[in-house]
């Protein structure tokens, strides 16, 4: 969670900070999976935190170029959280029964049911909905959300391929 709240804190500086000085946020957050996490004081390993940007934005009222991001968090116990939020629009679900369509490069689709994510940017999906599975098997995802309380926007694309949470 700590994790979490470290990446949003980060996109909100850098949502502040003036375009011109450097990277964009979408540029900072990339199209790769990067990880945050490391050695725990105690020698263990502490569990990270995975992270890619959508290949494509899509405009919407508030921003030209709203994306979305992947958020991986394994599990001590085994699976991960996974969250997918939207980065320059706002979400419209049901605050407890939030939906999210994936289709995989296989082509088959997906269906995952979530609750707000805490900063409501977002949908946390819950281990028990395979999210975690399908994003570690498949080589790209393409996942279907409202933004907007539009219906049928284009599906937001990540490169999934090479997520690796066991470092």
């Amino acid at each position: 969670m700590r994790a979490i709240l470290m990446i949003a804190a980060t996109m909100t500086v850098t949502a502040c900070a003036d375009q011109s000085e450097g990277p964009t946020q979408r540029e900072t957050i990339g199209q790769v999976w990067k990880y945050e996490g490391g050695e725990s004081g105690t020698g263990g390993k502490v569990a990270k935190v995975a992270y890619i940007g959508s290949v494509n934005s899509v405009p919407t009222m508030t921003a030209p170029d709203t994306f979305s991001v992947l958020l991986v968090q394994p599990l001590k116990q085994g699976g991960a959280d996974v969250t997918v939020k939207l980065v320059g629009a706002p979400f419209t679900c049901d605050l407890s029964d939030c939906r999210v369509t994936a289709t995989t490069d296989d082509g088959r689709r997906h269906a995952w049911q979530g609750r707000m994510a805490t900063n409501d940017d977002g949908i946390a999906i819950a281990p028990s909905q395979g999210a975690y599975d399908v994003i570690r098997d498949a080589k790209r995802v393409k996942i279907d959300l409202v933004v907007d309380g539009k219906a049928g926007t284009a599906p937001f694309v990540f490169n999934v391929a090479g997520l690796d949470l066991k470092g």
